[in-house]
């Protein structure tokens, strides 16, 4: 009977995984491209290319505290295909990072990389990667990638005006174009090749009055402004119907051991059998994923 609880348990989170995987339409969209659109790019894509360092290492992605629906949205959407692949969290404001050999070796091609002045205390050499733009060579390679872009880095409407008329007020646009109530906006911070990938990809697909501010400072903001082509506008609304399903996923119960290992702590109405919970209570716990796990 606790075997079984354990598998129920198993598969009902599972099965919500699976769910969420449907809400993304591979027919329509790249898993690759989306993910290279959604990859944090701070002070360009970060990477060591030794085992000496376990940090950059192998990385996939890293992300604020605010991002663990995210991340574990990209673990259940990539983990079929690359079962190497884990989450690990150490607690701090950027401490969620995924791990993955295979994944991260594919995401390598899509980048450029020059040493940086930057060093791990083991000494090695960090690699910063710009985004190759000519990787995305199809149309739906195109928009798989600005569909990744826009649901990490997207601005909603109210946001996006306010810039609007920050910008123009400062001069960094000008004051005769009608751009607010129709434009879409994109910020993101010290990643100045993904945003000129946006600039062109977001012309090369039909959208107008597309504008590219920088604005200098600590970190540097890079903010692409444009109206959507109706092309463009179908991908706006999928990724905001993608974010709303990602909204839904139910973080309460996950939480990480020092090592990394993923645990989903599950409270039925009477447990078949108890374990004593961080608060005192009574839990079940039913281990998902661990890095010692064969």
């Amino acid at each position: 009977m606790k075997q079984f609880n354990r598998h129920l348990f198993l598969f009902l989170f599972l099965f919500s995984s699976f769910l969420l995987k449907a809400q993304f339409d591979n027919e329509k969209y790249d898993k690759e491209s989306f993910l290279i659109g959604t990859l944090n790019e701070y002070m360009n894509y970060q990477r060591t290319f030794t085992n000496g360092d376990s940090f950059y290492y192998q990385r996939v992605d890293i992300m604020g505290q605010d991002e663990l629906k995210n991340a574990l949205f990209i673990d259940s959407l990539f983990s079929s295909d690359y079962p190497d692949i884990t989450i690990v969290n150490n607690g701090a404001s950027l401490g969620i990072k995924i791990y993955s050999p295979t994944l991260s070796s594919k995401i390598d091609n899509y980048y450029n990389y020059k040493p940086s002045i930057m060093m791990t205390m083991q000494h090695d050499t960090i690699y910063g990667g710009s985004v190759k733009k000519e990787m995305f060579k199809t149309e739906k390679q195109k928009l798989s990638f600005l569909l990744g872009v826009y649901l990490r880095y997207g601005r909603n409407k109210d946001m996006t005006n306010s810039r609007i008329q920050f910008f123009k007020k400062d001069n960094y646009l000008s004051k005769d174009k009608k751009l607010e109530n129709v434009s879409v906006g994109l910020s993101m911070a010290n990643a100045p090749s993904k945003a000129q990938a946006c600039v062109e990809i977001l012309k090369d697909l039909g959208c107008i009055d597309v504008e590219y501010v920088v604005l200098k400072g600590v970190p540097v903001g890079h903010h692409v402004i444009f109206i959507p082509s109706d092309k463009i506008q179908k991908v706006i609304d999928n990724a905001e119907c993608l974010g709303k399903c990602i909204e839904t996923i139910d973080t309460n119960h996950v939480i990480f051991t020092p090592n990394g290992t993923k645990f989903i702590w599950v409270e039925p109405a009477k447990p078949p059998f108890q374990k004593k919970g961080t608060d005192g209570s009574d839990s079940v716990v039913v281990k998902i994923k661990s890095n010692t796990d064969n």
